[in-house]
């Protein structure tokens, strides 16, 4: 399972608003998230319809909410009936599928007639840029990859769900650069690098000081450009 980061939740949270206006969030009464982590994005969902919310990842959350009804499942084989769901969500999930078309065909299969998927933010990894340098942001698109999964998901999504049968309207973010204010911001990457295996405690110790000393100077930043949007079923072929 792989939590959004207090970074990537805090700094997408403009796009995600967009996104819901669009899909009419509030009409929808069943809403799924796929690869939910902790589960901050469906904890957003709930109280912003007043329902309860389904959400799903490989394992399940530390802890839980009782607006939130967690299951452990592969997105690839979602534990659903058919047409359940008004609504399918991914923020910083899509990136880590081993086949993302198959998942986009199954959720398709557990939409109901008029549902949607909602991008609500997936990243270009590989358009990445970070200054300081630290490597941060070349090691998170290499463990992305060895895991199976596609750092340039943003760029690629267009494709993706068209193929699995859904008519995408889908933005990107313009290029600008976001200042890191917390060194724990980029800590929680870290954190995720060393429990991955990717670093070793010393590697990631001389990672965390050298993000520190940037945050600390005022000249971390981040350049990321993500997808995001909502795509509507087609008519089957």
């Amino acid at each position: 399972m792989r939590a959004t980061s207090t970074f990537q939740f805090e700094h997408t949270r403009s796009v995600r608003y967009a996104v819901y206006r669009s899909a009419r969030l509030s009409l929808r009464r069943r809403v799924l998230e796929v690869g939910c982590g902790e589960g901050p994005v469906a904890a957003e969902i709930a109280a912003r319809t007043g329902r309860l919310v389904s959400a799903v990842d490989t394992e399940m959350p530390l802890s839980i909410n009782p607006a939130i009804r967690f299951a452990a499942a592969d997105a690839h084989a979602l534990p659903f009936r058919d047409g359940t769901f008004d609504a399918v969500a991914f923020h910083f999930a899509v990136l880590w599928l081993r086949d993302p078309i198959g998942a986009f065909r199954e959720v398709r299969r557990v939409l109901a007639p008029g549902g949607v998927v909602m991008i609500l933010a997936e990243p270009d990894l590989s358009a990445r840029r970070d200054e300081p340098d630290t490597g941060l942001g070349r090691l998170l698109a290499q463990t992305v990859a060895a895991s199976g999964g596609s750092p340039d998901t943003g760029r690629r999504l267009e494709e993706w769900l068209g193929e699995a049968g859904f008519a995408p309207r889908l933005q990107r973010t313009p290029a600008r650069w976001i200042t890191v204010h917390s060194a724990g911001e980029v800590e929680e990457e870290i954190a995720f690098l060393l429990d991955a295996g990717v670093l070793s405690q010393g590697e990631g110790d001389a990672l965390a000081a050298a993000e520190r000393d940037a945050v600390a100077s005022g000249r971390r930043r981040v350049l990321l450009p993500v997808t995001y949007g909502v795509a509507g079923m087609t008519a089957p072929p």
